[in-house]
C-alpha cells in the first residue's frame, strides 16, 4: 500500500482564508438535509479526511459525537485552534489504513463522512476500497457512509493557470490535468500579510488528485461490504458526466 504524504504541510495556515475549507457552507445544508430526509439521526459520526475542522464542527454544532481524522497534522493544528470548546475528538490516521482501538471496543460510528475530495488523493482503486474496508468495519451494522469527490471529468475543467487576488491576499495557481492517467496535479502559492510586519507570508504547495473510473469505485464499495449506494443529488444516468460523484451508502 503506498505511503502517504502531508500534502498540505506547508500550506494549512492559509486554507481557510481562501475559502478552501469550502464544502460546508457550499453543500452542508444540503448533506444535512439529505440526513434528515433519511432518517439519519445524529448520533455519532466519523469525518474521514478532515482538513481545518469546518465541517466537523458543523455537524457537532448539530448534535453530532464528532471524531475528525486526517493525514495531515498541520491541519489538525488548525482544527484543534478553531475547536475553542473542545466538542471534537482529533486524530491523525490515513483513511486507508486506520483503527480507531476497536481491539478494546472503541469507537464504532452510525455515520462516516469523507468529502471535499479526500478520496481524490488515492491513486489507485486498490486504496479506495482499503479506505472504504476501514470505513465499513468503523460503522455499526446498518450504518452509513457519505462520500464526495470529483469525477475525472470534474478535474479536467480545472485544467487552467488563474490568479486570484482578494483583498490582502493572492492565490496562484497552475492546474495540469493528463487525460492518460487521470491525474491532476496543482501547484499552488499563496501570500498572505503577516500581521503586524507590513511583509507577506508565501505557502507553496504541490496537490496530485486522481478521478477513479465511477465504475470502479462502485465495484470497490460494494466489494467492501457496503449495499444500497445511491447518488442522491443526480439526475444523470452516466456519473462520467458529472463533475462531482456523491455517494450515500448502508453497510451491509
Amino acid at each position: 500500500m503506498t505511503q502517504h504524504h502531508d500534502s498540505y504541510l506547508g500550506f494549512a495556515g492559509h486554507y481557510d482564508l481562501h475559502g478552501w475549507d469550502w464544502y460546508a457552507p457550499t453543500y452542508g445544508p444540503r448533506f444535512f438535509g439529505l440526513l434528515e430526509q433519511r432518517g439519519i439521526v445524529p448520533r455519532r459520526v466519523l469525518d474521514a479526511g478532515c482538513g481545518t475542522g469546518t465541517m466537523a464542527l458543523a455537524m457537532s454544532e448539530r448534535g453530532w459525537r464528532v471524531t475528525g481524522i486526517d493525514l495531515s497534522e498541520a491541519m489538525l493544528t488548525m482544527a484543534r485552534r478553531k475547536d475553542v470548546g473542545r466538542a471534537v475528538t482529533w486524530v491523525r490516521a490515513d483513511i486507508t489504513r486506520f483503527d480507531l482501538d476497536k481491539s478494546a471496543g472503541g469507537p464504532k460510528f452510525d455515520l462516516i463522512a469523507c468529502v471535499a475530495d479526500t478520496l481524490n488523493h488515492l491513486e489507485t482503486p486498490d486504496e479506495w476500497e482499503a479506505a472504504f474496508r476501514c470505513f465499513a468495519s468503523h460503522l455499526e451494522p446498518g450504518g452509513f457512509l457519505f462520500f464526495d469527490a470529483m469525477t475525472a471529468r470534474g478535474l479536467s475543467r480545472l485544467d487552467k493557470f488563474t490568479v486570484l487576488d482578494i483583498d490582502d491576499r493572492a492565490l496562484i495557481l497552475g492546474v495540469i490535468y493528463e487525460p492518460s492517467s487521470r491525474r491532476s496535479t496543482v501547484k499552488a502559492t499563496s501570500f498572505i500579510p503577516k500581521q503586524g510586519t507590513g511583509s507577506y507570508e508565501k505557502a507553496t504547495e504541490t496537490i496530485t488528485e486522481w478521478g477513479q473510473p465511477v465504475a470502479d469505485i462502485m465495484e470497490r464499495l460494494l466489494l467492501a461490504g457496503f449495499i444500497e449506494a445511491e447518488r442522491p443529488w443526480s439526475d444523470e444516468k452516466d456519473p462520467e458526466k458529472e463533475d462531482r460523484l456523491a455517494v450515500l451508502a448502508r453497510r451491509s
